[in-house]
Formats: C-alpha cells, structure tokens, sequence
C-alpha cells in the first residue's frame, strides 16, 4: 500500500511538473504574440521610439507592490481585463503613451501571460538598469535581488 502511495505522489508531482513547463511556455508564446510588439525591447529606453513601457518596467513596478506570485498575476491579468487609469502602477507610463487600449483575450490566457512575465526570462532594452538606478535607486528585496528586479536577461 505504501508503494502505491508513493508512486501516486511521486505521478501527480510529475505531472504538476510537465503542466507547469506546458503553461510557461504557453505564456511565454501569448506574451510574444499578444504583447512584446508594444512591450518588447525594441526602440530601447529612448521614449521617442517605443509605443508602450518595456514589459521589464511593467514587470518592475507591480512586482514592488505584488512580490508573490499569485498575486502578481491576478495584479497584471485584472489590468489587462480592465485597464482603469486611476488604478495605474504607472502613471508616468500613463502620461507619456496614454492608458493601453483594451486587448480582447480570455482571462485564462491573460494569467499565463502575467505568470510569464513574473517568472520568465524576459528581455530588458538597453540602457532599462541605468534609467532604474537614475529614476528609482537600488532598493534592494528578497526574492529578485534589486526591489525592481532589473537582475533580468
């Protein structure tokens, strides 16, 4: 009895495994086809040239506020479900690009993609650690190192 026990364990532990690397993946394709041609690196930190925040700031500024998981993608996919500019962690964002329109995608699909950015290897633009450190200083925090997490790709 014991041994089937363990053996069930150890299947649904395999299993959370391969589900968990099946949704990272997932998230990270809905990002890249949903969300990095506004968010991506391209144009750098020269504000002339991007349309949108770089996801790295985006990810910098909820991750302040919401530093757990769960939270965090509740935070970034209820943004994107309904983005309401006096509930902005981003007002100069704001400012400078105007508040995002809104993007038709299930919510399912929406927390795989915010879980992505919380946990994936998200690419900074060049020049992101400089305009942090000049803008918001090293602050430091337990889990990603710098309280803005700009230790990213």
């Amino acid at each position: 009895m014991k041994i089937v026990t363990i053996i069930s364990a150890a299947t649904l532990l395999l299993a959370s495994q391969i589900s968990f690397a099946e949704d990272a993946k997932t998230g990270e394709a809905l990002y890249k086809q949903n969300c990095s041609v506004c968010h991506g690196s391209t144009g750098g930190m020269d504000m002339a040239k991007r349309i949108a925040p770089p996801i790295a700031a985006v990810r910098m500024h909820y991750i302040s506020t919401y530093s757990d998981k769960d939270s965090f993608v509740q935070a970034v996919s209820g943004w994107l479900e309904n983005q309401d500019e006096n509930k902005s962690m981003m007002r100069g964002a704001i400012r400078r690009f105007k508040i995002m329109p809104p993007i038709s995608i299930p919510k399912e699909d929406a927390e795989k993609i915010a879980a992505y950015i919380y946990d994936g290897d998200i690419d900074k633009p060049e020049g992101f650690e400089d305009h942090v450190n000049e803008r918001h200083g090293k602050k430091k925090d337990k889990k990603h190192g710098m309280k803005h997490n700009t230790e990213m790709k």
